[in-house]
């Protein structure tokens, strides 16, 4: 049985809804559907769900967007609780049903795999909507769905059957890249660079063309999270161009390997460069210095102070809202040198022990810097001490481009910044707004010098 499954679709509801969704992303099968206004769920608004290509309703009406779900689809498949008597548990669930059976679409409830494979092939289902319970009503149902259909829809697909297990692998490479917070974003690129090259070799199942769109459909999470850190946006660029270029070469896997692999060279020890110049041009010794979030490039330098048996103390801000910061502080403690972690507010209280500040950043502009939230604060806090703030950085991460450059110094957050609230306060209550933002612009006024591996 050969079932062509084009498209699948959901509201973006916990629970099942996004069961399928990613059921369809671990196939490597395109996902869209409607959601109501401003992504709304169970949890509050989730803007990831544009990343599975939903398109928001003009209300917040769950029944709207149910509706064209069921016309936009060849059929509809429900994962939800029922009752003693066999009824549907849930009135949203319960409106799917009757709403797909009124229109005369094909609609199926819990089905076992051979029922379903049966109703898939009889109906003709190309693009399939997936409904049923949200995760509260029904604890477990995202992954009961998301494993129902993988291990169903997987059967169906003879002719990709070969392919599916390194796709599925580089896309959950993918994924815990798009979702990591924790990482600078040297680190995060080395990553991504590595992931694509295990592609590259374990996929020659896969026609070049194959291997290209899944890049592509893969990445796409990846760069719309990490839009404002400018080494993985100026590579994204680039890797594009060259996806392009090879697309119809018949050494396609070999000139992306090789092209890959080169990048990853070049920039392999530019934090070690970068080390050797900020050992040049600042003194370490018996300093005492202030850490903000978690830096590969910082890291990299205390390992070389390590190296070389200089003493500095290290004053370490936990970093909210996820708190990378205590990361770094256990990686720095572990090369032997003594910190104390600090909450991000109370750098002022350790004024008389702190020389200076060492920052990285995301990117560096005409006149100001971008990194992680509680960066503006300590900037001012060197100021307040008259104490110096160096930013250390590889030159990938100046953006010469000209646009955003001139933009006025405002607090401008594009939405893809903005992260789940319940880092910050899981409880809901009327009439407070909670905004977890990452990420902010530090003027570069407040800086004394930018340190690069130049």
């Amino acid at each position: 049985m050969e079932i062509l499954i084009k498209k699948i679709i959901s509201g973006g509801q916990t629970g099942a809804d996004r069961g399928g969704l990613d059921a369809a992303k671990e196939l490597g099968i395109p996902t869209g559907g409607h959601c109501p206004k401003n992504f709304k769920t169970e949890t509050g608004h989730d803007r990831a769900l544009a990343d599975y290509g939903l398109v928001e309703t003009d209300s917040e009406n769950y029944e709207e967007r149910t509706i064209l779900n069921v016309t936009n689809s060849d059929g509809t498949v429900i994962f939800c609780n029922v009752d003693e008597n066999g009824l549907i548990i849930g009135e949203g669930t319960m409106f799917t049903f009757y709403t797909a059976e009124s229109m005369f679409r094909p609609v199926i409830v819990n089905p076992d795999e051979k029922n379903f494979l049966a109703w898939l092939n009889e109906n003709g289902i190309h693009v399939l909507n997936v409904a049923g319970n949200r995760e509260s009503l029904s604890p477990g149902m995202h992954e009961n769905a998301r494993h129902f259909l993988v291990k169903a829809l997987s059967k169906t697909m003879k002719s990709r059957g070969k392919k599916l297990y390194e796709v599925f692998l580089f896309a959950k490479e993918i994924e815990k890249i798009k979702n990591d917070n924790y990482s600078g974003s040297a680190a995060l690129l080395l990553s991504l660079i590595n992931a694509l090259i295990s592609f590259l070799d374990n996929s020659q199942n896969l026609s070049a063309e194959d291997v290209a769109r899944e890049i592509e459909i893969n990445l796409s999470g990846p760069v719309k999270k990490h839009s404002q850190l400018v080494v993985l946006k100026n590579f994204f660029d680039e890797l594009e161009s060259k996806l392009k270029k090879y697309s119809n070469v018949v050494s396609f896997r070999k000139k992306m390997t090789d092209y890959l692999a080169a990048y990853r060279d070049k920039w392999n020890k530019v934090n070690d460069r970068i080390a050797a110049v900020a050992m040049r041009s600042l003194d370490f010794k018996n300093k005492t210095i202030l850490l903000h979030s978690n830096s590969s490039t910082i890291v990299k330098l205390f390992e070389k102070l390590a190296e070389k048996n200089i003493k500095v103390k290290v004053v370490q801000c936990e970093s909210r809202p996820v708190l990378e910061g205590r990361r770094q502080a256990k990686k720095i403690a572990a090369l032997g040198f003594p910190v104390t972690l600090i909450a991000d507010s109370s750098v002022m209280n350790y004024a008389d022990e702190i020389d200076f500040a060492l920052l990285g950043t995301d990117g560096i502009f005409n006149n100001f810097f971008l990194n992680k939230i509680g960066s503006y604060f300590i900037a001012l806090g060197m100021k307040e001490m008259k104490k110096p703030l160096y930013v250390l950085t590889d030159s990938r991460k100046i953006d010469s481009s000209q646009g955003i450059a001139r933009l006025p110094f405002v607090k401008i957050i594009p939405p893809e910044i903005h992260h789940p609230q319940g880092e910050l306060w899981g409880e809901k209550i009327d009439n407070i707004k909670v905004e977890n933002l990452y990420f902010e612009r530090v003027p570069l006024k407040y800086v004394k010098k930018v340190i690069t591996e130049k």
